[in-house]
């Protein structure tokens, strides 16, 4: 008597079963991140909070010391974006608008992260509490 062939085995159904999950829960939280509304930029040079400025629509120029001599940054209709910079590749400047929470802009050489911030109603700064 012949057998038929079995495609998954008993534990491939848990591994399925985890991946599923856990794909699930980041697709949920990445979509919950893109409904934030972005209010504010957050400007780090050598790992400090330099600088805070809240998007606005109104066209306006920065200029942020660096440990290369500076970068401009412009903000404007609520993105923020890099327009030149001292470091060898400009990948900064490269990197274009951003507008979304989460997105950011790294200069390495120059030790900068620009940061745009969303506000949520019920942030308290606090992600999870571990016991």
């Amino acid at each position: 008597m012949k057998r038929k062939p079995k495609y998954f085995k008993f534990g491939d159904i848990f591994i399925y079963a985890f991946f599923i999950a856990f794909f699930s829960v980041v697709g949920l939280k990445i979509m919950d991140l893109r409904q934030q509304k972005a209010s504010r930029v957050e400007i780090y040079v050598d790992g400090k909070l330099q600088y805070t400025y809240s998007l606005q629509k109104e066209e306006k120029d920065l200029f942020v010391d660096t440990n290369l001599g500076g970068v401009n940054v412009k903000f404007k209709d609520n993105m923020v974006r890099v327009t030149s910079s001292n470091s060898p590749l400009k990948i900064n400047v490269k990197r274009g608008w951003i507008k979304d929470p989460g997105e950011v802009i790294i200069g390495i050489p120059d030790r900068l992260v620009i940061k745009v911030v969303g506000d949520k109603d019920d942030d308290n700064g606090l992600d999870y509490i571990v016991r």
